[in-house]
């Protein structure tokens, strides 16, 4: 069985479900096409990545000051940021990462699945794997999800593009991001809740 994820200001690490956890293909896939995830949402995520590479640091700006008007989900952010020994430079690469793979590849969210390492590895895991010392607690990632589009939108307007095109790409952009959290959530919830 799983348990919750520690509340800000617990030093305990989340635990980690079991390898044989990780949601099958067959789950996925059916994740997929409940939230109505196509070809032209796919599409539309390519061409987000082709706007946003060259500017995912002014992103990532943007979505933190959104989060630095809410004090409490800024300081979750923080105390997150602050376990890793690199702080806030860390968190570029790492983001960049995510939304690369988020936009190329979001059906196979390869930076999920070494989560859902063995419970007895979790120290040396935790240590090995710098995305858990970035992870706020659960709740703030659910939280974090319209952030993360309200962002791009008001990036994305910058760039000239139609307004359908933007809403498109904002829609694809969402649905990947609610698989990724309902993905993580198999590691926050009871066994045989998810």
């Amino acid at each position: 069985m799983n348990n919750p994820a520690p509340r800000v200001g617990e030093e305990a690490a989340p635990p980690l479900a079991a390898p044989s956890d990780f949601p099958a293909a067959e789950e996925v896939e059916l994740l997929w096409r409940i939230s109505l995830f196509s070809s032209d949402d796919e599409r539309a995520l390519r061409k987000l990545w082709r706007i946003l590479k060259g500017q995912t640091d002014d992103y990532l700006d943007r979505v933190l000051g959104m989060v630095a008007a809410y004090p409490t989900l800024a300081a979750a952010c923080q105390e997150s940021l602050g376990r890793s020994v690199d702080g806030p430079a860390a968190v570029r690469p790492l983001f960049r990462e995510w939304l690369f793979e988020t936009c190329r590849t979001p059906r196979e969210p390869s930076w999920l699945k070494p989560l859902y390492s063995p419970c007895s590895a979790l120290s040396s895991e935790r240590s090995r794997h710098p995305i858990w010392a970035k992870l706020p607690g659960f709740r703030y990632l659910i939280a974090l999800s319209f952030p993360l589009v309200a962002a791009l939108r008001s990036l994305l307007v910058g760039t000239g593009l139609a307004h359908q095109d933007i809403d498109r790409m904002q829609s694809a952009f969402l649905k990947a991001i609610l698989l990724q959290v309902t993905l993580l959530s198999k590691l926050y919830v009871k066994a045989g809740v998810w």
